[in-house]
């Protein structure tokens, strides 16, 4: 599930992400800057993350299909969907897991 930033209105500054029944106890939380030369290559594994993009733009790869995504949008992946990011510039991201 990808959350574009600019879907969410905002009310004084402040957008709420509807994140609703995905809190969970948060297991690891890496910055990761990603590169046309260090991308951020497909893979799988059991638990879900929730990635949030800071700065830049890229394509995120969820289970063979790209999507574009920009600063602000949230990305939700489920358990065992591939996923992967790359960019053609410079992307700088939080991956919560």
């Amino acid at each position: 599930m990808i959350i574009h930033n600019s879907d969410i209105p905002g009310e004084k500054g402040r957008k709420g992400y509807p994140i609703a029944g995905r809190q969970k106890l948060l297991h690891h939380l890496a910055v990761r800057i990603t590169t046309p030369d260090n991308p951020f290559k497909p893979h799988r594994h059991d638990a879900e993350e929730v990635w949030y993009i800071a700065e830049g733009q890229a394509l995120v790869s969820l289970d063979g299909a790209e999507h574009e995504v920009a600063a602000g949008d949230l990305i939700i992946l489920e358990p065992w969907v591939e996923h992967g990011l790359r960019t053609e510039g410079q992307v700088k991201w939080v991956c919560l897991g």
